[in-house]
């Protein structure tokens, strides 16, 4: 029997990597409108230029839309990768690392919303750096109920959703980054105190 050979052609692959890129971007600017959640194949076909019938070998279903959308934004959103959390002492770094790259892009306001294929995406998304969280705080070894508080309140700290309503009230972008590493490096020094005793 005679082996099949796959003919590779890179223009090729270029141009359906462009079309899935502008797919995406148009998935991504119907959850930018305020108040939608859900994105529809058609309107992004429409948008991207392309034919349904390509948005759906691109993406079959709403799962596969999900899980590509929350691979484009955090390439869009932290085009650098992220350094998940080493330990305790690392905390301050990464809270302020990716507060910094997500607050590059306009986007992480849109990804602040719970609501919809935004609670689906930002699970996926996230479940690696929240449970690198969870270790570097259990890590610090304090009694059960600290580390669950201090936990709860590092992981609420650990999205745009914290970094958006501080510049509503008036904290410049820049400043962000460093104030939530500040609150971070308080939290993990109160939480130090309660182990040593």
């Amino acid at each position: 029997m005679r082996e099949e050979r796959r003919y590779v052609s890179p223009k090729r692959e270029a141009q359906a990597l462009a079309t899935r890129t502008a797919i995406l971007e148009a998935f991504a600017e119907q959850l930018s409108e305020p108040g939608r959640d859900k994105v529809s194949p058609s309107e992004a076909a429409l948008r991207a230029g392309v034919s349904l019938r390509t948005v759906h070998f691109h993406f079959p279903n709403e799962a596969s839309q999900i899980a590509a959308l929350g691979q484009w934004f955090d390439s869009v959103l932290y085009p650098e990768g992220v350094v998940l959390v080493s330990g305790p002492d690392d905390l301050p770094r990464y809270f302020r690392d990716i507060h910094r790259m997500a607050l590059r892009h306009p986007v992480s306001r849109a990804l602040a919303s719970d609501k919809g294929v935004w609670r689906e995406m930002r699970a996926i998304r996230r479940a690696t750096r929240l449970d690198a969280i969870r270790r570097a705080v259990k890590a610090i070894g304090a009694p059960p109920r600290a580390t669950a508080e201090a936990t709860a309140m590092l992981l609420s700290l650990s999205g745009a959703d914290a970094s958006w309503p501080l510049h509503d009230h008036g904290l410049p972008l820049d400043r962000i980054p460093d104030v939530i590493a500040n609150t971070v490096e308080l939290i993990v020094d109160q939480l130090r105190s309660k182990a040593k005793k």
